[in-house]
This record gives C-alpha cells, sequence and structure tokens, in this order.
C-alpha cells in the first residue's frame, strides 16, 4: 500500500510542477506583452513631441525639377486608373459644355428673329413706297397656270394704253393688232 500511496503522491507532484511551469509561461507572455506595449506606447508619445526632421543640406544642390518629375510619374502610374475615369469625366464635362452653349445660340437666332419679325413689317413698308413695283419674271411662269386671268390683265392694259392715246409706246407686234 506504500508502494501505491507513493506513486499517487509522485504523479501528484508531477501534475503539480506542469500547472506551476503552465502558469510561469502564461506569466512570462504576458509580461512579454505589457512591455511591448508599454514600448509602443512610449515610442508614439516621444514621436509626436519630437522635432520635424529636416532634410540635411547637401553641398551640392539637389535636381529638384528631376525629383518632382520621378514623383510626378510615380503618382500619374499609381494613379492611372482613376486618370481614366477622369477622362472620361472630363469629355462627358466637355459635350455638355458644348450642347449648353448650342442651346444658348438657339435662342439667341430666336429672339434676334423675333427682333427681325418686329422690324420687317415697317422695312417691307418702307420699301414700298420708294420703289415703284415692278413685274417679275416669275409673271411668266404664272401666266401658264392662270391664262385667262393673264389675258384679262394683258387686255386691260392693252386698252388704258390706248385710251391715253399712247399707241407708239407700244411694241410692233401689239401696233398691228390695232
Amino acid at each position: 500500500m506504500n508502494f501505491i500511496f507513493g506513486v499517487i503522491l509522485l504523479a501528484m507532484f508531477i501534475l503539480a510542477l506542469r500547472v506551476i511551469w503552465a502558469t510561469v509561461l502564461q506569466l512570462l507572455s504576458v509580461l512579454k506583452h505589457a512591455t511591448q506595449t508599454f514600448h509602443r506606447y512610449r515610442a508614439q508619445r516621444f514621436a509626436s513631441k519630437r522635432l520635424p526632421v529636416i532634410m540635411p543640406r547637401s553641398r551640392e544642390d539637389m535636381d529638384w525639377l528631376a525629383i518632382s518629375d520621378s514623383v510626378r510619374q510615380e503618382i500619374h502610374s499609381r494613379n492611372r486608373e482613376t486618370n481614366r475615369e477622369l477622362d472620361r469625366l472630363e469629355l462627358q464635362y466637355q459635350a455638355k459644355q458644348k450642347t449648353i452653349k448650342l442651346y444658348e445660340a438657339d435662342i439667341e437666332i430666336a429672339k434676334l428673329e423675333r427682333e427681325l419679325l418686329k422690324i420687317k413689317p415697317v422695312i417691307v413698308a418702307d420699301e414700298a413706297e420708294v420703289k415703284p413695283r415692278r413685274r417679275s419674271k416669275k409673271a411668266t411662269i404664272s401666266a401658264m397656270v392662270d391664262d385667262k386671268s393673264a389675258k384679262t390683265a394683258q387686255q386691260v392694259f392693252q386698252l388704258r394704253e390706248a385710251l391715253k392715246g399712247n399707241a407708239n409706246g407700244l411694241p410692233v407686234n401689239q401696233q398691228a393688232r390695232h
């Protein structure tokens, strides 16, 4: 029985050592994590209080144009997809601007036509008073269309001329008819 009792004590001792060892390992990992957190906090605190870093001046002047070009190229290469969308939006904007200009031009044309219609009757009336009415070449075309009215108008004209006694003013072919 002593032997069994000894084995049980030995098992309990080994179990106690394992529990103690696991607890110590957990405490060490918690301590390590706490120290890392503390160091991170201190670094952030010192970084906020620290003066800004100024680039050390070199003896030779730096080529700022080359540096700016390389930075610009890097930015453009990173933003290429954004630039495509920006170009597409720019084209849409220009198209809408041109459409707006066309609408404004149409409105301006309509206003000018309205002004012209207000002025046009006055101009036509003035021109009618200044210039006597002449027969146009279109009268021959309309004569074909309306022969009866044209013959009647010609006869009325001939009659008036005859009554005035101006037979010499008539053409030769018309004098022969009389």
